[in-house]
């Protein structure tokens, strides 16, 4: 048994006798995320006794050397931001949705939390298991449809909607909480230096000449780099995800609709709403999706956010009106082109040539497959005709 599975059965003895389980089975199995995590060991557990439901756990164990740590301040702090998520905004947004009487179905559904441990290097999250409720994770190596598309940024519209009432009622709080997850936008730059030239040489294979040339150009300016970071730090009073992907979220079909719930709260940060559509649109869409849907999911978005913010007895025009995110979605799409190509080849990547995350970030860097290249050919495609290359 390693570490910890050990540190796992000792917190669902725990468990199992708060739940009054005093005769309980405690079964643990590791199991693999295909790609799709880098920071965590998963598990999945059952806490059994005759005659009683069983408990059916999800946890999450700390994978991340010492070297990992040194070198990445980001990710030091993934497991406390997640664990604060859980214990601290959670509990907010249940007490909001309990004042403001929000109906149970048009609430954003957060797992059951069991609680954390935050020892260094014995970092543990505990958590529902979903699976055993019939959520699945999406297909990442395929694009989203519409159905898929629109459930899941109607429940991003409702996570941005309690940060932004939570903000109303109680700055301070709000403030306060926020406080823990400030973001370093200097290693983006870094992340930015590493992974961009390798994955643009990859990527390129095939490109239009035309098509490169400027992809290259637009690239190699400082003044796009310089707006890119800019961007990227626009609007710091919105509480954000910060990796709004399929591969982040569960879903399941129930009595004939479709159900999304978000996961992974471990890159939380304040920034910009847009910057979550934008990681969502380019981490999981193809150009074909964009075509036909890609200004109906923005105003199905603001639409879900309006009506959220209703709900909660706040006034979308007092805190973002249309005209100021249809003005952010002009100005931040580039972060689109960005992120699009920067996560392609990690996206799509086949779980067996998945990295393995170390002291050493530029191992991470990932060539770009076939299906990660005819992405990023879209991508371009889609940011010329834009204008934005």
């Amino acid at each position: 048994m390693t570490k910890g599975q050990e540190q796992l059965k000792i917190f669902l003895q725990n468990i199992a006798k708060k739940e009054n389980y005093l005769l309980s089975k405690i079964d643990i199995k590791p199991v693999s995320s295909g790609g799709a995590n880098y920071t965590t060991d998963l598990y999945l557990a059952t806490i059994s006794e005759l005659l009683k439901p069983d408990i059916n756990i999800f946890a999450k164990a700390a994978n991340l050397n010492e070297d990992a740590r040194k070198n990445n301040d980001f990710l030091t702090r993934v497991y406390e931001t997640e664990a604060i998520f859980y214990s601290e905004l959670a509990v907010n947004f249940e007490r909001l949705y309990n004042k403001c009487q929000v109906p149970v179905e048009d609430r954003l559904y957060i797992p059951k939390y069991y609680g954390h441990l935050l020892v260094p290097y014995e970092e543990l999250l505990v958590l529902e298991n979903l699976e055993a409720k019939g959520y699945k994770s999406y297909d990442r190596m395929k694009t989203f449809d519409w159905e898929y598309a629109s459930t899941a940024v109607t429940q991003l519209a409702k996570f941005h909607a309690l940060g932004l009432a939570l903000r109303d009622e109680n700055p301070h709080e709000f403030t306060r909480i926020v406080d823990n997850f400030k973001f370093d936008f200097s290693e983006s730059e870094e992340m930015m230096n590493i992974f961009l030239k390798p994955t643009l040489e990859n990527g390129c294979e095939g490109l239009k000449a035309d098509h490169k040339e400027r992809l290259l150009k637009f690239f190699a300016s400082t003044e796009n780099i310089a707006m890119l970071m800019t961007v990227m730090k626009k609007d710091e009073k919105f509480l954000i995800h910060g990796d709004y992907r399929p591969s982040n979220l569960m879903h399941r079909r129930r009595n004939g609709k479709l159900e999304v719930i978000p996961l992974d709260y471990q890159t939380l940060r304040s920034g910009n709403p847009v910057a979550d559509l934008m990681h969502f649109v380019f981490s999981g869409s193809d150009e074909e999706f964009r075509r036909f849907h890609y200004q109906r999911l923005m105003d199905h978005y603001f639409t879900q956010l309006t009506s959220a913010l209703q709900q909660l007895n706040v006034d979308v025009e007092k805190m973002y009106p249309r005209e100021t995110f249809d003005a952010d979605l002009i100005e931040m799409r580039p972060l689109g082109l960005f992120l699009g190509i920067m996560m392609a080849g990690m996206v799509t990547v086949a779980p067996d040539e998945a990295p393995k995350l170390d002291g050493d970030i530029s191992n991470m860097v990932i060539k770009p497959n076939q299906l990660a290249v005819e992405r990023i050919h879209g991508i371009v495609k889609d940011f010329v005709q834009w204008g934005v290359l």
